[in-house]
């Protein structure tokens, strides 16, 4: 493992990295700052596209940094591009003509239109601009389309909500952080639901034998 004194100017992200990494892929190692920086500022297009930069959208941004695999001084360097570029976001009509640089590796690709859609659900709103600008990426990048599923809303602290407990939706890739944990509380909703119902079965059959 690498040292632990590295970085020490960003240490969280940098010890979150550590604590994950193993051994780089060739893909890892084809995966440039450029590359990085780039989609790192389609991100932060696609959470400023409606007009509105949700908390939970900047921490998907942040999300991308903490996972990527890259020496320390260039997560330094993205770092600082997330803080500059959401205070004042690109549009997508300024990184179009960069675009090639990552239809050219199509595994990359495919997990930039991955993380747009990531990016899209996380303030679980839908929004048409949202779904136009990952449709344009899609295509740019000569990638399959990519579908943003919303998850549903989070419970009230009773675990009820319209949709029931089985319907949760989410996207080809890890939920955003609010909303998995709505999942569990679902999930320990529907088990506490479960076991009451089984106690009041036993206890009615021991009650009529």
């Amino acid at each position: 493992m690498r040292g632990n004194k590295t970085g020490r100017r960003f240490p969280s992200f940098l010890e979150r990295r550590r604590s994950r990494q193993g051994g780089e892929s060739a893909r890892d190692r084809a995966y440039t700052l450029e590359l990085a920086s780039l989609h790192l500022q389609l991100l932060v297009a696609m959470a400023a596209v409606d007009e509105q930069v949700a908390q939970v959208e900047v921490e998907e941004v942040l999300a991308f940094i903490d996972r990527t695999s890259m020496p320390a001084e260039d997560l330094e360097q993205l770092e600082q591009l997330a803080r500059t570029s959401l205070a004042s976001p690109p549009n997508l009509d300024q990184l179009t003509t960069q675009l090639h640089a990552l239809a050219r590796r199509p595994a990359i690709a495919r997990l930039v239109a991955l993380d747009l859609a990531r990016v899209a659900a996380a303030d679980s709103r839908e929004d048409p601009r949202e779904t136009r600008m990952l449709t344009t990426v899609c295509e740019a990048l000569d990638v399959p389309a990519v579908e943003i599923r919303i998850d549903e809303p989070a419970l009230s602290p009773d675990g009820t909500q319209g949709g029931g407990d089985d319907q949760e939706r989410v996207i080809g890739a890890p939920a955003p952080r609010a909303a998995s944990l709505a999942a569990r509380h679902r999930a320990r909703v529907a088990v506490r639901k479960a076991l009451e119902a089984s106690y009041r079965e036993d206890a009615d059959g021991h009650g009529t034998g």
